[in-house]
């Protein structure tokens, strides 16, 4: 595991949700034009998940509370796709990413369904 395959993971990964019926235009409307930028932020994290870089400097749970849609249904199809995802990228590796964005999305669900409005409550990257 390295920044190239966390790179190619977040790509292809978020092209299929962009072409996704469901999430696509939630992600569109919450990021418009600023894909390129989205995509950066989201190699960030990934590469302080994964490889503990500490380059990603964000706060997942204030831009979940932001979205007007975001129901445990939305992140069970955001994970369906991320392990298709990291299975066609990752190989032997895929287990560990999908562990880990399994643990988020359940951290995330349970912060959102909470109504809590800070992130300093739940402690999203482990």
């Amino acid at each position: 595991m390295n920044e190239t395959v966390i790179e190619e993971l977040v790509h292809r990964f978020y092209g299929k949700i962009r072409a996704d019926e469901m999430l696509g235009p939630i992600f569109d409307g919450a990021i418009g034009d600023r894909w390129d930028s989205h995509l950066a932020t989201m190699r960030l994290f990934w590469s302080s998940v994964m490889l503990g870089s500490a380059t990603y400097k964000g706060n997942p749970l204030a831009v979940h509370l932001r979205l007007p849609i975001a129901s445990p249904r939305h992140f069970e199809r955001w994970l369906c796709l991320w392990r298709e995802t990291t299975a066609e990228v990752c190989g032997d590796q895929a287990g560990v990413f999908v562990e880990k964005a399994e643990s988020i999305a359940r951290r995330l669900i349970l912060a959102l369904a909470s109504g809590r409005a800070s992130a300093q409550t739940v402690e999203i990257v482990t």
